[in-house]
C-alpha cells in the first residue's frame, strides 16, 4: 500500500511541477498572516491558503463583528436610558439590517487592509481548498477553478476551528443559528433561544437583549461562564440580571 502511494504521488508530481516557495501556511488565521507577513517581509517567498477568509474567523465572523454588533447594541441602551444623561428623546427604532450593514461595511474594510498588507510584504495569499499530495507539497483547489501545486521548504498548518452544533438530541434538525448566522440577522428576534453559558453565548445574549429581543439562556452547568473565574462570573450573573429587569 505505501509504495502504491509513493508512486501515484510521484505521478502526480511528474504531470504538474509544483511552485517552489519557502513557505506554505495552510489556513489564514490572524497566527499565519502575522507568520506570512513577517517572513515576506525578510525577503522569504510565502504563500496563504485559505478556503473563504481573508485573515481567518476574527475579522470576518468572530471576534472583530461580534464587537461591532454590541457596540451597536451598547449605543441602543444609551439611547434607551438617554435621560439618566439628560437627554431627552421622542423614541427611537432598531434597524437591524442597518447594524449588519455596519457590520459587514467593517468587514469590507478589515479584508482590504489585510490584502494590503500582503501586497506590501510580498505574501501571496490565496483562496482556495488544500490537501497535501506528497511531503511538504500542497495541492490548492482555486475558488475561481483550476488547481495550483505548491511545495514549501517549510509548512505550516493553521486551519483553525469551526461552528459546529452539539450532541442535544433534535438539534440539528431545528436548524439553529451559530454565532455566524447570528452576526448577519437582518430584524431583532422577538425571542431569542440561547444554549450554552459560555462568553460566546452572554456577549451575543446582552446584545440582542439591548436590541429589544426577549432572550432566554440555556446552560446545562452550575453557573454561566463556568470556565472563567467563578467571582468574575458572578458580577456578570448579577449585572445580566439587573440589565434584564431595565431593558424592554
Amino acid at each position: 500500500m505505501k509504495r502504491t502511494e509513493r508512486a501515484s504521488s510521484a505521478q502526480v508530481l511528474k504531470k504538474t511541477q509544483p511552485e517552489e516557495f519557502d513557505l506554505v501556511i495552510l489556513g489564514g488565521g490572524t497566527g499565519s498572516t502575522i507568520a506570512a507577513w513577517t517572513f515576506a517581509a525578510e525577503g522569504k517567498r510565502v504563500a496563504v491558503v485559505d478556503r473563504k477568509y481573508i485573515g481567518g474567523s476574527c475579522p470576518n465572523i468572530a471576534c472583530l463583528p461580534s464587537k461591532n454588533i454590541i457596540h451597536s447594541a451598547k449605543v441602543a441602551d444609551y439611547f434607551r436610558r438617554s435621560k439618566e444623561f439628560g437627554i431627552a428623546h421622542d423614541g427611537f427604532t432598531i434597524d437591524m439590517s442597518g447594524v449588519r450593514d455596519r457590520k459587514r461595511k467593517m468587514v469590507a474594510g478589515l479584508n482590504e487592509m489585510y490584502m494590503g498588507n500582503y501586497r506590501k510584504t510580498g505574501a501571496e495569499f490565496i483562496l482556495g481548498t488544500g490537501k497535501f499530495i506528497a511531503p511538504r507539497t500542497v495541492e490548492v483547489a482555486l475558488i475561481e477553478g483550476g488547481i495550483r501545486q505548491l511545495r514549501g521548504t517549510n509548512v505550516i498548518v493553521s486551519t483553525g476551528t469551526r461552528a459546529t452544533l452539539g450532541t442535544i438530541p433534535g438539534l440539528t434538525e431545528a436548524q439553529p443559528l451559530t454565532h455566524v448566522e447570528a452576526l448577519e440577522l437582518d430584524e431583532v428576534p422577538e425571542h431569542l433561544l440561547v444554549i450554552g453559558g459560555g462568553y460566546v453565548g452572554v456577549e451575543l445574549s446582552q446584545a440582542m437583549r439591548r436590541f429589544g429581543s426577549k432572550v432566554s439562556v440555556i446552560d446545562q452547568n452550575k453557573r454561566l461562564m463556568s470556565k472563567e473565574d467563578e467571582t468574575y462570573a458572578r458580577l456578570l450573573a448579577a449585572c445580566s440580571q439587573m440589565k434584564a429587569s431595565t431593558s424592554p
